[in-house]
């Protein structure tokens, strides 16, 4: 699900939010400027009602809900993706799968990696052995990974373990990370 983007304020019922509209429409902000706050910020964002389908209220109820559902429930809900095995709702399972059977997610020591990228989030899960390397572009727009020169690289295996993307690449040392992408390494010595 997204958030609802809602264009008119009537149509959210968030106290918080509307109090806010108030103020910032007393400030002197445009109903445009409130809007794209709104649109980001607004409790009411996850409290649009469960895409369940394409049918109407989006399959939540058979009555008229709360609050109206997001505009692309349509396409976007819960039917579709489970027809779709590209989709979050089976990438989510994996991350589940991975989470019980690779104990170094939890047991493994936290390095964080490229603490200054302006776009990569990236970090090292240390073990005895072996390590994870997760690393995740957080924007729309694709960006280069380099493996930092400081830290050892000396792996006899490394195998990619879970991306958003179906070809992720092999090679850990250096790679372009497409728009949103996510890829995690398991490294061996």
């Amino acid at each position: 699900m997204t958030n609802p983007h809602f264009d008119r304020i009537e149509d959210y019922r968030d106290v918080e939010s509307l109090n806010q509209y108030q103020i910032l429409k007393a400030k002197g902000k445009s109903h445009a400027e409130i809007m794209e706050i709104l649109k980001q910020k607004s409790r009411d964002n996850s409290r649009t009602p469960m895409q369940w389908n394409s049918e109407a209220h989006s399959g939540f109820t058979t009555g008229t809900p709360w609050i109206a559902a997001a505009g692309n429930y349509k396409k976007i809900n819960v039917e579709q993706a489970l027809k779709d095995k590209q989709s979050i709702f089976y990438h989510y399972q994996k991350l589940i799968q991975l989470r019980k059977t690779c104990d170094l997610i939890t047991y493994g020591d936290y390095q964080l990696i490229l603490p200054d990228h302006p776009q990569i989030f990236a970090y090292i899960r240390n073990g005895k052995d072996e390590k994870l390397l997760v690393v995740n572009n957080f924007y729309g727009k694709p960006v280069q990974f380099k493996w930092p020169e400081e830290i050892e690289a000396n792996f006899s295996q490394t195998k990619m373990l879970i991306s958003n993307y179906p070809d992720a690449p092999q090679d850990f040392r250096a790679f372009t990370l497409r728009p949103y992408e996510s890829v995690v390494y398991h490294l061996t010595k």
